[in-house]
């Protein structure tokens, strides 16, 4: 038979068929914004990271995520910078101090704050980022040249995607009206001296630069002596492993320090601050995504959040399908007794399933990506329409009407042609 049966019996109820696209749209958007927001945590996770410079890291082997990384003997550092085959080894200070809002006009003694709509002087933890301004730790032109303005300790940079809740002039971001503005960051008054771009990651709404000496002003439990990273930059990254193992023998420690036949005798006390670990970019970026992906509930929610709309699209498809058998049980049935096997007319449902999937997905997609814009506008998260989730999120729109389709044969086999007399 010619005859296009599966896209007639979708042209022929128009209403019905709407209602199916409009169920497959709706499943197929969640399933967008989930994979949407499971990127993002998976960007936000590594963003600072991927703004630095460096081919192998030093930290601690005590390390727990970005904003507890422990810190560890600068002097480990200065060891690196011996080997030829490293252009640079750089300090990075990185911990989560205490920022002030700024206050903008007099309020009476103990009145600051009082107004929750208003920021002003209130307290918020914040990513305190602490590098050298003359040789900066960042691969960014941009950021290298604005860290050259913290020639201060009490000198600070703001990262423009900081939250309102951070106290900008403009009270939505913070702009080149800030500059010049004194607050408190930790225990001691600084200035903002310039801004920045880089994002907050996922355990703080906000982010400021400052030099070393700046760092341990706003994070005085910790010295100068005491880096959280050691950045290293090689001549040629491909020496890395060979560099890798040449660090481990000069330290004196285990390649990995889980190699160490003592690691499980050692409680958290005892590796805190007590080495270092080495590791290349991608195993830096692998463990953190890890970390926010897998082992919190954020990543797992949005995971399961995928299979709930996949369930949500199959249940909305089977009963298009289902009372679209139902109401045209004379005419399979009339196909039957014509001749038309169960093979033929299964095909025809699988077809109608596989096109509602495609007229869904397309408007979805259109409307998925106009979402992305207006969620990462409006919360700082990263949210990236790849072609990996665009050809992922289309094969499940297909497999969920599919399986739809499957499910609503079995009222299709009931069509018998005694039932036309």
């Amino acid at each position: 038979m010619n005859t296009p049966l599966a896209w007639k019996n979708l042209a022929h109820n128009k209403v019905r068929t709407g209602v199916g696209v409009a169920g497959v749209g709706f499943a197929v958007i969640l399933i967008f914004m989930q994979m949407g927001f499971r990127g993002g945590i998976e960007r936000t996770a590594t963003q600072i990271y991927d703004a630095l410079e460096f081919d192998l890291m030093l930290r601690s082997p005590a390390y727990l995520h970005l904003t507890e990384p422990r810190f560890f003997s600068r002097m480990r550092v200065q060891q690196a910078a011996s080997l030829p085959e490293i252009a640079h080894a750089r300090p990075f200070y990185l911990g989560l101090s205490e920022w002030q809002a700024p206050i903008r006009y007099a309020l009476p003694v103990g009145r600051e704050g009082e107004d929750p709509k208003d920021p002003a002087g209130q307290w918020r933890g914040i990513i305190t980022l602490g590098t050298d301004p003359n040789d900066p730790g960042f691969s960014r032109e941009d950021i290298r040249q604005q860290a050259r303005m913290l020639t201060d300790p009490r000198f600070v940079l703001i990262d423009v995607k900081s939250k309102p809740e951070y106290g900008p002039k403009q009270g939505t971001k913070f702009s080149e009206q800030d500059i010049g503005v004194e607050t408190t960051l930790g225990p001691e008054r600084i200035r903002i001296v310039g801004l920045f771009k880089l994002g907050t990651g996922m355990a703080s709404n906000g982010a400021c630069l400052t030099s070393p000496e700046g760092y341990v002003r706003a994070c005085p439990w910790q010295t100068i002596d005491d880096v959280n990273f050691g950045l290293l930059k090689l001549h040629d990254p491909g020496q890395g492993e060979a560099v890798r193992k040449k660090l481990a023998q000069i330290y004196g420690i285990p390649l990995h320090a889980a190699e160490s036949p003592e690691y499980d005798k050692l409680d958290a006390a005892m590796l805190t601050n007590s080495d270092v670990e080495i590791l290349t970019r991608a195993e830096v970026n692998e463990r953190e995504e890890y970390r926010w992906v897998v082992e919190t509930p954020l990543g797992q929610i949005f995971q399961l959040g995928v299979w709930v709309a996949v369930f949500v699209g199959v249940a909305i498809v089977y009963q298009v399908l289902s009372t679209d058998i139902d109401n045209m049980m004379s005419e399979y049935a009339t196909l039957k007794a014509i001749g038309y096997s169960n093979k033929y007319l299964t095909n025809v449902i699988l077809q109608q399933s596989v096109m509602l999937a495609l007229v869904g997905y397309v408007p979805s997609l259109v409307i998925s990506w106009v979402l992305y814009r207006l969620v990462e506008n409006a919360s700082g998260m990263p949210m990236f329409l790849t072609t990996e989730i665009m050809f992922t999120v289309l094969l499940l729109a297909i497999g969920m009407c599919v399986i739809s389709g499957i499910g609503a044969l079995r009222k299709l086999f009931q069509a018998d042609p005694v039932d036309l007399f």
